[in-house]
């Protein structure tokens, strides 16, 4: 880089100088033009975890609390169903986010590549999150008709709470999936973002 190339001319002094300029840049806090953006961010991280961990266990309340209430078949393979869900998609989530949890150095570059990780991170679980959500489908279907036998009679019993049942997924699918389109592009811009301080960073530096 240029600035190495100058500082090897310079005096041994003014090279100590220059040394410990750089060393205390590494160190600095996040520039002021970008630290509110960094916080943001950050606050938007804790609260998105803080968020899902609510919401695993609250799913996992609500699983368990089928179990009890409603130990047929069929509310015994929607509960199973919904904990396998959760469980993967947690399990997930935690392994897409390894190494977002704080910045290696206190530099305005290792803040930035942080929230870059983190977004990545965060299209990555959306990208399983389409996969995840027909997968359970799947596999609660698979449930009932690996038990359609002791199901059957319930359904004839209750025909009532499955066509409720039926059209909730009917109508709730869709908007899960605008609502992770939307996401999506939200996270697609912020990583846009986070690259463009990044490269603006390189041509500053080279």
């Amino acid at each position: 880089m240029i600035e190495n190339r100058e500082t090897k001319d310079l005096e041994p002094e003014d090279r100590e100088l220059a040394a410990w300029q750089q060393q205390w840049s590494s160190v600095a806090q996040p520039l002021p033009e970008i630290h509110r953006k960094i916080k943001r961010q950050h606050f938007r991280f804790v609260v998105e975890n803080v968020l899902a961990a609510v919401g695993l266990v609250g799913g996992l309340t609500f699983a368990a609390w089928v179990l009890w209430t409603d130990p047929t078949r069929l509310g015994i393979s929607s509960a199973v169903g919904l904990i396998v869900f959760l469980i993967a998609t947690a399990a997930y989530r935690l392994w897409a986010q390894r190494g977002t949890w704080r910045p290696e150095t206190q530099s305005t570059r290792a803040f930035v590549e942080l929230w870059h990780k983190r977004m990545l991170a965060r299209i990555r679980v959306l990208r399983i999150a389409y996969l995840l959500i027909p997968g359970w489908l799947l596999f609660t279907a698979a449930l009932a008709v690996f038990n359609w036998t002791a199901i059957a009679p319930e359904v004839h019993t209750h025909p009532k709470d499955v066509l409720e049942l039926l059209i909730s997924c009917a109508i709730m699918l869709p908007i899960i999936f605008v609502w992770l389109a939307w996401y999506r592009r939200r996270k697609l811009a912020e990583l846009n973002e986070a690259k463009r301080i990044l490269d603006e960073m390189d041509e500053t530096n080279a």
